[in-house]
């Protein structure tokens, strides 16, 4: 998995603003704002929807329902990653080009809530549909098929991107996907504009539509949880390394092929990939962030080779990983390794072409949602063990709480084992079981994870 320092630097100012900044679980966080103006208010239409939301959350709407609801009234349509199984389910249907939208989902809801006995939310949700049912009547509202084609898809979700070669831009009024900064800080540079970049989006799009897979990005990440974290360490501790066993093989197999045609893809795309060497100097030393400029103003990126590091102390012998079997060049390593190209195409995939240049614990869970969505249901647990596994380990395992403060140097990493965690840890908010939660509770007391 990659391996980037942590930035050891704990303050920077922003030359640019004046503005003090320390180092904080998300990348860095405000301290003192000298000669910078009060935030501007919530508008109107804002301070409206919340209004219309909460009443809708009352009603005994979902919390969806209830947000899909208030931005119908009031405008601003959103990407959801449930759209395209509803588009599927209208287009089989035949439905999609007649059909409204607006009466669409809360006829749903109203279904889906009488079925579970809520009478009111069944009945509100039900004169809702009547009455988003005549305004499309008097021609009032779109159709599903115009509405659909409002909400964009991976990479879009945003208002403004990157394309390769731009200069990073100050983030002014810039706001990307909910539940992950807008800015990055890099050191003496300043705050600067976390946007997509372009053609990697445009690749991985292209990439998944040919793979069939759903292409619906993030409108807001899933709210980061701790408790989860700790379930998928303990899980990850647990977890046996097997590297002969069929289902392990299997898995990392079709990780590895698919790792080498993503990185196929972005190798087209124009991305230059170039390992680090003996002796030199770390580019990104004060910030991994740095990566990320580079990326976007030279289309260059700077990998840590797997030879200079794999993670594992010396107790624990890695030799029989499958990552480490030879795939050829990869950027201008010659002699790659699966584990190198997998360092490179997550980089890029799972941090900087969806404007995710954070590699605290919540960035790199943001990259794991990212990129597990670009492999297939065979290599997606393979996958997940190298990212979200080992990342849960370092954050939140044993050594968690030291490792979150600790430099690159003075973080202790997990076992780089070959081995298949359960299936609940594969999936974005997945939770173990009453059982096994239980079990892995119990675990967790026994290694020392609080």
């Amino acid at each position: 998995m990659a391996e980037f320092p942590v930035m050891a630097t704990k303050h920077m100012v922003d030359p640019a603003t004046g503005v003090r900044y320390r180092s904080a679980d998300d990348g860095w966080e405000e301290v003192v704002t000298p000669q910078l103006s009060a935030a501007s208010p919530p508008s109107f239409v804002e301070l409206a929807r919340r209004a219309v939301q909460k009443p809708a959350r009352a009603l005994g709407m979902s919390n969806y329902a209830a947000r899909d609801f208030s931005e119908r009234l009031l405008g601003r349509p959103t990407p959801r990653r449930d759209a395209d199984g509803l588009t599927r389910f209208m287009e089989g249907l035949g439905l999609v080009s007649m059909s409204p939208l607006s009466p669409i989902l809360p006829a749903g809801e109203a279904v889906l809530q009488s079925s579970r006995g809520n009478r009111g939310a069944a009945v509100a949700n039900a004169a809702l549909a009547a009455g988003e049912a005549a305004l499309v009547g008097k021609g009032l509202k779109h159709s599903y098929q115009s509405a659909r084609q409002e909400m964009p898809e991976i990479g879009q979700a945003a208002a403004q991107t990157y394309k390769i070669g731009q200069r990073l831009e100050r983030p002014d009024n810039y706001t990307g996907a909910g539940g992950k900064p807008s800015a990055v800080i890099l050191p003496e540079q300043g705050r600067f504009a976390a946007k997509p970049i372009s053609p990697i989006e445009d690749a991985a799009i292209s990439y998944m539509k040919k793979r069939g897979m759903d292409t619906t990005g993030f409108y807001e990440y899933p709210p980061f949880s701790e408790e989860r974290a700790q379930f998928i360490a303990a899980a990850y501790d647990m977890m046996k390394h097997a590297p002969d066993d069929p289902d392990v093989k299997k898995a990392y197999d079709a990780m590895i092929q698919e790792t080498l045609d993503q990185y196929k893809v972005l190798k087209d795309s124009g991305i230059e990939f170039k390992f680090m060497k003996e002796g030199m100097d770390d580019p990104y030393e004060a910030s991994p962030a740095l990566g990320y400029q580079d990326v976007v103003e030279r289309g260059n990126l700077w990998v840590f080779p797997t030879e200079m590091g794999y993670g594992s102390g010396s107790g624990f012998d890695a030799a029989a990983n499958p990552l480490l079997v030879k795939v050829g060049k990869v950027g201008d390593k010659e002699d790659a390794v699966a584990n190198d190209a997998f360092r490179a195409v997550h980089d890029i995939f799972g941090h900087f072409g969806s404007g995710n240049p954070f590699f605290r614990h919540k960035g790199e869970e943001r990259a794991f949602l990212e990129h597990s969505r670009m492999y297939s249901p065979e290599a997606r647990g393979a996958m997940a063990a190298e990212t979200r596994g080992q990342n849960s380990w370092l954050n939140f395992g044993p050594y968690g709480e030291a490792n979150r403060k600790a430099a690159s140097k003075d973080t202790i990493y997990g076992d780089q084992k070959a081995g298949l965690m359960p299936s609940w840890t594969f999936k974005p908010e997945g939770m173990p079981s009453d059982q096994e939660a239980i079990d892995l509770l119990n675990y967790m007391k026994q290694i020392g994870i609080k």
